[in-house]
């Protein structure tokens, strides 16, 4: 039976629920305020790198063109290289992969060239830093990598990367995180190009001026590029890891053609506001998380697993209800036992999803 949505909200993750599950879902665009262009350039980019790690999989456009039907296919993996879209970041492609990947049949050995950081998106040292040790966490092991061959967060989407994952042979285990421990040291990564070296250096200590007040093991590293395009770039990324191991990660860039003082302390407080407030929420995993990990535990052995989080953003509260629809999993919701930092509790019951790809001999 296909599913049918009406919204462009989630599509990455409607998409992988899609493949979950063994669904054709169908996309009806009908109700757009301009549905022109059905698909986007990073969505068709998407969809381009789908078809190279599945076999199999089917789309189909109607007649008055305002439905997009989507018939999943296997997922093979292997090695793959691809040219994303530069309308999103790398890791809009990369959490698409680090999600599918663990239930290949083979291990996925993926370069991507495109955007290293971008505005819509958390930049590859984020998902170095924070996605990786996540994914490690939860099982897929020291195999799980992601080597950054070149940073450009220019238009050109010069940058590339080297992501690589194992398969995984049995369901996951049930989650059991709550109570994340305090704030013991930040690291981070400021990076220009086609601007001079100094400039990371203001940028480093712009978010140490701030950072300090309330920690003093803050250490920030610098990547300088001269660059091989006309645009100059600036990006910021900040780690808060807590003594429980848990890693916390915000992001702020910046390109264009003229850049100034207010620029560089624009970006500085930007990233330095984010990882503080990611803080100050008793959650064990950052905003830009929460679907990775609800995704996860719906796909975890069938037994209890809770997860603790902050605020919930409107793009978790829809993935909720999608995966109800699809996997008939629900969550159960109830707010935290810490009253000074408001925190909800997040339990279901996994559908004990396996890895039927796998080669079995």
């Amino acid at each position: 039976m296909a599913i049918r949505v009406h919204r462009r909200v989630n599509f990455r993750y409607r998409l992988l629920l899609a493949l979950f599950t063994g669904k054709q879902i169908v996309f009806d665009f009908s109700e757009e305020p301009n549905h022109s262009q059905l698909l986007k350039p990073n969505e068709i980019s998407l969809l381009r790198l789908l078809d190279r790690i599945t076999s199999g999989t089917q789309l189909q456009l109607d007649e008055a063109q305002c439905l997009v039907t989507i018939q999943p296919g296997v997922l093979i993996g292997g090695n793959v290289t691809h040219q994303c879209s530069t309308c999103r970041g790398l890791t809009y492609y990369l959490e698409f992969l680090a999600l599918l990947a663990p239930y290949c049949k083979r291990t996925l050995e993926a370069t991507l060239t495109g955007v290293t950081a971008h505005p819509l998106d958390t930049s590859v040292d984020t998902f170095q830093n924070v996605t990786i040790p996540l994914l490690r966490k939860l099982g897929l092991g020291k195999e799980c990598s992601l080597k950054i061959k070149k940073r450009d967060s220019s238009a050109y989407g010069l940058g590339e990367v080297l992501f690589t994952c194992p398969i995984i042979l049995k369901a996951l285990e049930p989650i059991e995180w709550k109570n994340r421990e305090e704030i013991k040291r930040i690291r981070g990564m400021a990076y220009c190009s086609r601007i001079p070296p100094n400039v990371a250096s203001q940028l480093i200590d712009n978010s140490r001026n701030i950072l300090c007040e309330y920690l003093t093991d803050v250490f920030i590293y610098s990547d300088w590029n001269p660059g091989g395009t006309d645009e100059p770039s600036i990006s910021l990324s900040l780690f808060a890891e807590t003594s429980s191991g848990f890693i916390l990660g915000a992001d702020s860039c910046w390109k264009g053609k003229d850049w100034n003082e207010e620029i560089l302390s624009s970006v500085s407080q930007e990233a330095t506001q984010a990882i503080l407030f990611q803080a100050m929420e008793n959650s064990v995993v950052d905003t830009q998380h929460q679907l990775f990990i609800c995704l996860w535990m719906a796909l975890s052995s069938a037994d209890l697993s809770t997860v603790e989080l902050g605020r919930l953003t409107p793009c978790t509260i829809q993935l909720l209800r999608d995966i109800q629809d699809f996997m008939g999993v629900a969550f159960q919701i109830e707010r935290g036992s810490n009253n000074n930092h408001p925190s909800l509790l997040c339990s279901c019951i996994g559908m004990e999803y396996r890895n039927e790809n796998r080669r079995r001999y």
